[in-house]
Order: C-alpha cells, then structure tokens, then sequence
C-alpha cells in the first residue's frame, strides 16, 4: 500500500526524549491503514475465506464449552491476574542500574473482562518501581470509539508510582487517536521513538515501536536503526521485530499480543498465536543473537473471555548485571 495506504510522571532530569520529524508522517500512514483494515474486516473485502471460518471455528469451539460445561473454568482463569516477578540479567546493564524495576503491562483489552484495571491496581498496591511499561492492545475492537475505556485507564495510571515515568506503545487493537487521551493521564507515548534514562552519569534508553503486526512501516525499522550504543531496550507490541532488534544491538526486547496463546493445550501448546513471524517467541523469556527478549502473556483476553493452559499476568522485570551473582 502507498502513502494512501499522577500528572506526567516524566522526570524531566532524568529523560531525554528524541522525538523525529516524521511524527505527522507516521499518524497520516497510521489514519490510512487503519481505515484499511477497518474495512478488510468490517467488509471481508480480502481474506474472506481465512476471516469466515475462523469465525466459524470461534463460534463452534465456544458452543463445545458451554456444552461440556468447560467455559466458567476459563473464565476463571481468564481473571486470576498475578504479578510475575521476572529477573534478567543482562551483561551490558551499566552499574547506575542494577536491579532496575520495569512494570511490564500489555493487552489489557479493558472491555473484554470485567476488573481487569482493579485487579491489577490490587496488585501493585505499595510497589514503588523505577518505570512502567505498556506495550499496547487497551481495547476489544480494532476499531470504533474508545471513550468507554478511559476511565478505567487512569484508575490503572494513577496506582502506578513509577520513578521515571509511564511510557507507551500502539497495539494493532489501538488507533492513533487514542494518543492525546492517554497522554492526559500522564502516558508518554513512544511511537518509533526513543527515550534515555539517566542515573548520574550513565543512561539507557528505550526505543518504543508502532505496532508491527498490522501497521509497520519504514519509520519503525529506521527508529531501531538510528539507536544509539549503550544499553537498550525495544518496547514493542510483538515479537515480530526481534531479528532486526537484535542486528541493531537491543539488550531486552519487551512485548506481548500473544496472550501466550490464551487457549492452550495442556502443557502448554498455543492453538493460535496471530504472529506472522517470531512464532517460536510467543511466550516467556527466550534469547537470540545475544539479545534476551520476554512476551508477557498479558492481563487481559480478546474474542472470548477465557484463557487454558497460560497465564493472565503482568511482569515485574528487574535488571540484573551480567557480572552480579543469580
């Protein structure tokens, strides 16, 4: 397709942001391809056949667990959120960071699963951490208002007591006019930009990415591209980036949109995992190139409120040196 196709809690010592020209690009191709896949699905103007009998699949295998009295077991599950302590260590964390406390939060889905945003208020009740993260995917649809959602986003923002700040990315679930709302709340959003993190004298930095899934484009590629040396992290919506991460020298790539499966066999294995590529990273820790990565499973859940066999979370990642003792 062509061109057609808690306040801020921004320390403002303590970050440099870089911010790119191409801002008004990136929300004009943004606008344009939203329209297109809002139209793909809403119309099944392309993949009809693919669409029509996953929804028929969806619709057969939700009518098999209300028969065989499975649903409210996956309901169950779908709402028991747990806070995942998640340590990693990495060689080149300068020393100003060690133990480092990242709040991992991604697919949130609000309107799919009732409590999801007090739950997880519950859960970081009393936790102070250095930064928080959100990886995308806040509402059920991929298009249409969001308004109804807000609400329920700033009651998870203002439990969040995050040192450096609270910082974001778009899912392919979200919209590009999402961004002004959110940023309200006190949400800095990362759309194929970079932030650096002071501690004294030493920095890292996080490189957050428009969603790769649906609405890639040049800019995110060139965003990891202009990284700088030094110790990075890619916030992205999934791991379908981590190869070029990796080439242009990310230490932790954080992501999500899996649900690590969200309806799985037992032990584990997902029957869908809607990535195109980077199937093998659909869920947990996992290492390439020399670069460690983690999708988180998520809060929330998404075309049916259930999950089996994987885990409703959000993470807490500590950072640990590559010379510090496990």
């Amino acid at each position: 397709m062509k061109a057609e196709l808690k306040k801020a809690n921004i320390l403002k010592p303590a970050t440099d942001v870089s911010v790119p020209d191409g801002r008004r690009d990136w929300r004009s191709n943004r606008s344009a391809l939203e329209r297109y896949y809002y139209h793909t699905f809403k119309y099944r103007c392309r993949r009809f056949t693919e669409w029509a009998f996953f929804k028929i699949g969806k619709r057969l295998f939700f009518d098999y667990l209300r028969w065989f009295a499975f649903y409210e077991r996956g309901f169950q599950n779908a709402g028991r959120i747990v806070l995942n302590h998640i340590p990693i260590k990495v060689s080149n964390l300068p020393a100003a960071f060690e133990s480092y406390k990242i709040l991992h939060i991604t697919d949130l889905h609000l309107d799919s699963l009732a409590g999801v945003e007090d739950a997880i208020c519950k859960l970081i009740d009393g936790i102070t951490f250095d930064l928080c993260l959100f990886s995308g995917d806040y509402t059920r649809e991929m298009a249409g208002p969001f308004d109804h959602i807000l609400g329920r986003m700033k009651k998870i923002v203002d439990a969040v007591d995050a040192r450096n700040g609270v910082y974001a990315t778009l899912g392919n679930h979200d919209t590009h006019r999402m961004l002004e709302a959110f940023e309200k709340m006190g949400i800095a959003f990362l759309i194929n930009e970079t932030v650096g993190i002071c501690r004294g004298k030493e920095k890292i930095a996080v490189t957050g990415l428009d969603d790769p899934h649906l609405y890639q484009t040049d800019q995110a590629v060139k965003a990891l591209q202009a990284s700088k040396d030094g110790f990075k992290i890619a916030l992205v919506h999934s791991p379908e980036l981590y190869d070029v991460a990796a080439d242009c020298g990310f230490d932790l790539y954080l992501c999500g949109h899996t649900h690590g499966g969200q309806i799985c066999l037992p032990g584990g294995t997902p029957l869908v995992t809607h990535l195109k590529h980077g199937r093998q990273f659909f869920r947990g820790l996992w290492k390439h190139a020399g670069m460690t990565g983690y999708t988180n499973p998520g809060a929330g859940v998404v075309s049916l409120p259930l999950r089996y066999n994987t885990q409703s979370e959000i993470a807490l990642v500590t950072l640990r040196g590559g010379n510090v003792p496990n």
